[in-house]
């Protein structure tokens, strides 16, 4: 007799704070759980768009430049937040952050990165700048960037050129295979290029999925597959990111419209049953802590769940920084 099947959805999602599937939005393929949870106070971090703008951080090349990492300054007296999925236009090829991370004040770290430019290796600016709407990867070119952190966190000083090499190139075809649903073919393998081409639609596209007032993450479902999640430490963060969030998750779904279309798939509605199976999923997936790229505890995430968690200690107490997670 086989043994009982536990109750899945009583699983903790996270030690640091408890959230729960409110009511889905559906726009065509796509669906999205709001996750909501107790009002909680405000994380002390400026955004690094806002950084950027504000001139207090600058983030460049390395010497004569290096694909997989950068050098980030933080002139300023606050601390500065650099979310995962996160894409940096300019210098020598425009790059994706691999992982979150919290530039203290006063400090310059090295961040840790993915080439999203394929055919671009010589500068067009001097430092990174700031997009007017900062665009999220697409949650499968972010679980690709994973593997590329992965290669640096198990095995810093013994990844060969060949592993670095297989790693992004998983990035790139990510890209490409997106931009080809996209119809879009750029000069040199731009992400950034797909969502200037489809920024319109894009826009039509997140304006059916509005922020609740309780709302701290949001979980994705194209059709009845998940794709991802993100949670942060607080409401007020996630009202200045859920149009970001939801940016990589729409152009993961237009750019499976297509697919869907043609073979003629019809979608009833996911249920909160699966929503609910997802949460458990990462809620009961191992945490290993990781070495922190600048301030806070960084603990990566494996099992039916893949992903990363960064916590900081605000005035005393440990919070929840950015959780993100997809399927393992």
């Amino acid at each position: 007799m086989s043994e009982p099947e536990t109750d899945r959805s009583q699983q903790p999602f996270t030690r640091l704070l408890e959230v729960r599937p409110g009511e889905p939005l559906r726009h065509e393929n796509l669906t999205i759980f709001p996750l909501l949870s107790e009002a909680q106070p405000e994380l002390p971090y400026v955004l690094l768009g806002d950084a950027l703008d504000l001139g207090i951080v600058s983030i460049a090349e390395i010497g004569s430049g290096s694909v997989p990492s950068l050098l980030a300054t933080n002139r300023g007296e606050v601390d500065v937040l650099i979310l995962d999925g996160e894409q940096l236009i300019g210098a020598k090829q425009n790059r994706i952050t691999n992982r979150t991370i919290i530039l203290e004040a006063k400090t310059e770290t090295v961040i840790p990165v993915s080439c999203m430019e394929q055919g671009r290796w010589h500068h067009v600016t001097d430092e990174f700048r700031s997009r007017p709407k900062p665009r999220h990867a697409p949650p499968g070119v972010r679980r690709k960037a994973r593997e590329v952190e992965a290669l640096f966190v198990a095995t810093p000083s013994r990844a060969t050129t060949a592993e670095l090499h297989q790693a992004q190139g998983a990035v790139w075809r990510e890209i490409s295979d997106v931009g080809v649903s996209m119809g879009v073919i750029s000069d040199t393998g731009a992400l950034d290029e797909i969502y200037d081409r489809h920024s319109e639609n894009l826009d039509d596209w997140v304006a059916h999925f509005s922020c609740a007032a309780d709302q701290l993450g949001l979980l994705a479902f194209l059709g009845h597959r998940p794709l991802g999640l993100d949670v942060v430490g607080s409401q007020a963060l996630h009202a200045r990111l859920h149009d970001r969030f939801l940016g990589g998750y729409v152009m993961a779904a237009m750019a499976r419209r297509r697919q869907a279309k043609e073979s003629g798939s019809r979608d009833n509605g996911v249920s909160l049953e699966s929503a609910n199976c997802f949460l458990a999923d990462v809620g009961s997936a191992l945490r290993g802590h990781a070495p922190t790229v600048g301030k806070g505890t960084y603990h990566l995430i494996a099992g039916r769940a893949i992903g990363a968690e960064l916590s900081d200690v605000v005035e005393g107490t440990e919070r929840l920084v950015h959780l993100s997670a997809f399927p393992g």
